[in-house]
């Protein structure tokens, strides 16, 4: 029963490095415990990493709890930086706000589920009670959020706001029992289909075609250098180059992968890589984190048949994981899915210059949703006078 009652120690948060390594196991080891973390970006060797690599640029802000035997039941982490909040608005980015904020790693704070709504509550309470925090950014979650609506409810109450102009969906494959039991569940058409683009793909690249796993800590080094080839390739890189050899990014990975958190999956046309995604494991659920192919290749469908690829290997090897694609209307995520839930990314906001700022966002959601609405009858007007001419 102690453990049920926490007691915050008033004013206490990692803000160093220094401490986070010190306490790094006690945090690895409630991050590892079932259900407590969301993502593997709150496990605190992921926390070390985003440090390392940025500098100067972010500063740490852990929220922890302990209970009365001076145990860590509970924490949050987050990364203080500067930053610009944006909202998409066709193809322009509008500027809202710019300050610094607290961005939140990953959708919930981390704690067993039955102990999560005591830790929400202790971790809002303190995070109220610091009159610098005005802005949180919690970047992509499950809609409602449990951990924003307690901090709506602390004595100098934040206001949680909708960062999407458009609904988002989480799309995720249920734990299975086998890949022919999930095969046979897709149902006819896209069973067929399934095996027919991976043929066409695998007929057009040639014999020499196939798939490489990359989840040891062995072979990490060869996987970023892998990576580094068909990456630059992507487009991707033109938008956020990445230097997937870089010495913390590599040290990340052999660390994750020796703990079987790392899953890497390439298309290989003889020794070149023409296609990758890049996912975490971690308890029961797999991320994908990133997909994407050579441009020379962008005709040949390559990222959704590897996807479809990886998804029969990782079910195949662990039937019951549950395996996420995160929030986005890709096709393949609506061909390969069978459950959904509306997502997005919320700011949480409170004192008069950020919440100015931040209700613009409703009236843009307005204005763009009618705008689309508008674009949505023109098309079918035009298609429906194109076909009765």
């Amino acid at each position: 029963m102690d453990d049920m009652r926490p007691a915050l120690l008033r004013g206490e948060a990692i803000v160093d490095i220094k401490t986070l390594r010190e306490l790094r196991d006690e945090l690895a080891a409630l991050a590892e415990l079932p259900g407590a973390a969301s993502s593997i970006v709150q496990h605190p060797d992921w926390l070390i990493y985003e440090l390392e690599k940025r500098g100067a640029a972010v500063s740490l802000h852990v929220s922890l709890v302990r209970n009365e035997s001076n145990r860590i039941i509970g924490y949050a982490p987050f990364l203080s930086e500067r930053r610009s909040a944006q909202v998409a608005f066709g193809k322009r980015q509008l500027t809202i706000y710019r300050g610094r904020m607290l961005r939140m790693l990953g959708a919930w704070t981390v704690a067993v589920p039955e102990q999560r709504h005591l830790v929400d509550s202790e971790i809002a309470k303190n995070l109220g009670a610091n009159p610098g925090v005005r802005v949180i950014y919690i970047q992509e979650t499950e809609i409602p959020n449990a951990f924003a609506i307690a901090l709506t409810k602390v004595r100098c109450p934040f206001k949680s706001i909708s960062a999407n102009l458009l609904d988002q969906v989480n799309w995720t494959i249920t734990p299975q029992e086998s890949l022919e039991s999930y095969l046979a569940g897709l149902g006819t058409k896209r069973r067929n289909d399934m095996p027919r683009r991976l043929r066409n793909a695998h007929k057009k690249l040639g014999a020499e075609t196939h798939m490489r796993v990359f989840d040891s800590a062995e072979a990490v080094d060869e996987y970023c250098s892998l990576m580094n080839q068909v990456y630059a390739k992507s487009w991707h890189s033109a938008e956020l180059p990445i230097d997937w050899e870089l010495p913390v990014r590599r040290s990340l990975f052999a660390k994750l992968a020796q703990g079987g958190y790392l899953v890497g999956h390439l298309l290989m046309l003889a020794d070149r890589p023409i296609a990758y995604v890049h996912g975490y494991r971690l308890d029961g659920r797999y991320l994908l984190d990133d997909t994407g192919y050579d441009a020379e290749f962008a005709a040949l469908g390559l990222g959704s048949a590897l996807v479809q690829l990886a998804v029969q290997d990782l079910i195949a090897k662990r039937p019951g994981e549950l395996i996420d694609f995160g929030y986005g209307d890709n096709q393949y995520k609506r061909f390969l899915a069978n459950q959904q839930a509306p997502c997005g990314a919320m700011y949480v906001v409170r004192g008069n210059v950020a919440s100015i700022c931040f209700r613009l966002i409703a009236p843009l959601r307005h204005i763009y949703r009618a705008l689309r609405l508008a674009r949505e009858r023109l098309a079918r007007k035009t298609s429906h006078e194109a076909s009765s001419s």
